[in-house]
């Protein structure tokens, strides 16, 4: 139940986003995790960096970075044990390989 309250709440997140057109593919993932919140962010940043995306000012929750026309966000939610994965931008095809790379980078170090 918790989840699916989580779930929700991103994907309204996603469909509020006030930059996103209707051009703009959008994929997430999610998997459950172990960290506390500082090293789940921690995992985040290095992610994002290593998939070449610059990043953008972190939030409490949610790391962000950009490569041109495409958007990586990665919310860690330690207190559920929850960890989301967005990738946006204007191809499909792209948006799900670099979700996937990201997907498969998350707290590899």
């Amino acid at each position: 139940m918790r989840i699916r309250i989580i779930l929700l709440a991103c994907l309204l997140f996603i469909v509020t986003a006030p930059a996103v057109r209707a051009d703009t593919a959008i994929g997430t993932k999610w998997r459950p995790i172990a960290l506390d919140q500082g090293n789940c962010m921690s995992y985040a940043r290095m992610a994002i960096f290593r998939l070449g995306f610059y990043k953008s000012d972190p939030g409490s929750q949610t790391m962000s970075g950009k490569k041109g026309e495409y958007t990586a966000s990665i919310r860690c939610i330690s207190d559920n044990q929850l960890v989301f994965f967005i990738i946006a931008g204007p191809s499909p095809d792209v948006v799900a390989n670099y979700l996937n790379i990201l997907y498969s980078q998350f707290g590899v170090m």
